[in-house]
This record gives structure tokens, sequence and C-alpha cells, in this order.
């Protein structure tokens, strides 16, 4: 395939060339080109030049009406990985209004929130890290978000955490009816096959677990860890997980409380 100039269409996470599959109607109003990597096997639109009108009304589409289980089911799964690879310090990358990061504080783990589209209404006062490395980095429903992989990958794994626990759909050859797709929200704009996942794992060098619907990648982890891990993440796991952490009390919540507040008085005093 050749742009309008003349170009070949690469692929934007392997650099592969691509076939053109179908075209969609993004946000309502621009007709889009979809390709299949005939390399790594994803699907992405045409270069998205829609984007900040895709993101003007914010991070969350207004479909997106599973953002609150999803967040809820996301804190086992962490939890869960934390307890089982022993991580105090964690970064939650484009963690949207930081629900998930107060959640996971709320139980203690030192978490952070980072989204160049969104304010983190619910983790206020916790976007600047005081680590230098986090032991886990998370970042659900993100990838599919990234116009460039290739390079947008670079900002999650430069962190240089053993831990990662991401998510996406993944494809597998789904048509134009694909709901993943989303074309009325403008905001996914590539789609990674499982071959491409596993092209990520050993471009950074990690070992690539799929359970459940997470991607964990992991480095420095031991046979049996990984097994476990595995088992932890499987869904019918992970609610049993999350019904064993929302009975007990939340200890993070009076510590963080009592931490802005005492800085909220020292900046008063230092006035």
């Amino acid at each position: 395939m050749l742009t309008d100039n003349g170009q070949p269409i690469r692929c934007r996470l392997c650099d592969g060339s691509v076939s053109y599959r179908f075209s969609l109607d993004v946000l309502q109003k621009h007709s889009v080109k979809y390709f299949l990597c005939t390399q790594c096997g994803s699907l992405q639109t045409e270069v998205p030049f829609w984007l900040d009108e895709a993101y003007k009304i914010g991070n969350l589409s207004r479909l997106d009406t599973g953002v609150a289980q999803r967040n809820i089911h996301n804190v086992a799964g962490c939890v869960a990985i934390s307890r089982l690879f022993g991580v105090r310090n964690a970064i939650d990358l484009g963690g949207g209004d930081g629900l998930l990061c107060r959640l996971l504080r709320d139980y203690e783990i030192n978490c952070y929130v980072k989204d160049r589209y969104a304010i983190p209404s619910y983790a206020q006062g916790f976007t600047e890290e005081d680590f230098a490395t986090p032991d886990l980095v998370i970042g659900f429903e993100v990838l599919e978000h990234f116009s460039n992989p290739k390079s947008d990958l670079d900002d999650i794994f430069k962190h240089d955490a053993d831990i990662l626990l991401l998510s996406t759909d993944i494809y597998r050859n789904e048509k134009e009816d694909w709901w993943y797709l989303l074309p009325e929200s403008g905001q996914h704009v590539f789609f990674y096959s499982e071959h491409a996942l596993g092209l990520i794992a050993k471009k950074y060098g990690y070992s690539l677990i799929r359970s459940g619907g997470f991607l964990l990648y992991v480095r420095n982890a031991t046979g049996l860890q990984k097994v476990v891990a595995r088992f932890l993440l499987r869904p019918s796991v992970c609610r049993v997980i999350r019904a064993l952490i929302f009975i007990r009390r939340a200890p993070g919540v009076w510590k963080d409380h009592r931490r802005l507040l005492e800085s909220v008085r020292q900046r008063s005093n230092d006035r």
C-alpha cells in the first residue's frame, strides 16, 4: 500500500508492510482506512489525524460503560500480583481520573497516576512519584490508544520495572463489525495480534503471561511465580480476590488523608 505521496505505508509497530482491510466512519464524520500488517498481524487505522478531536470531551468515551467494573476487577489483579512479587511502588500509566490509583493506595500500594489527557480527580496529590524506579507499571486499556506504538511503548518500558500488568483486547482477524474498534469514539487506533504482543516482550527483554484478559510482562521471575501469576489472574480467581479485598478495611484512606492535610498545612505555614 502507498500513501497519497507515493510512499509505502508501514506498520506503526514493526515496520512491516500492510494490506487494506476496510474503511469505517470515525467520529461519524471521517472515512478512515484500516490496514492489516503482513508481518506482526496487527490491525491499525491510517495515521490518526483526529485524536485531538476525539479527546476534546475528555479521556473517557461516553460509550465506556464498563469502566467502573473494569477498575474493580483490575484492583484484584494488581493486588494479587503485588503480593506475589512483593510490589510496593507502582505507576498507573494512562490512569484517567485516578480511580484505580486511589483504590490501590487504599490498600497500601504506593501508586501514582499519569495521563496526558485526563485530570486525576480521585488521585490529586499523587501524580509525582516519590521513588526512582517502580516495582510495577500498570496500563489498562491504554495500548490500543497508541498512535505510534513503536515509540509510544518506550514510555511504558522506560521505567525499567520488573513487572508490567497491562490489558487490551487481542485482534484475531475480526472484521469491521468488531465491537472493540469503537469508531464512534475515535480513540482506539491500534489492535495487537498475539504475535505482536510476543514481539513486544522479546524486544524489551520480558516474558509474557496472558491470563484472564491481563498481559503480564515479567523479568527475573521464577518458574513457580509465573505459574502462580497465571492462576491468580484467572477471572474466577480474581472474583474471589476482589471479594476478599473489599471486605477488609482500607488503611490507606486515612494515611493519605493525614499526609495530604499535613502538606496543606505546611504550605500554609510557609507563606
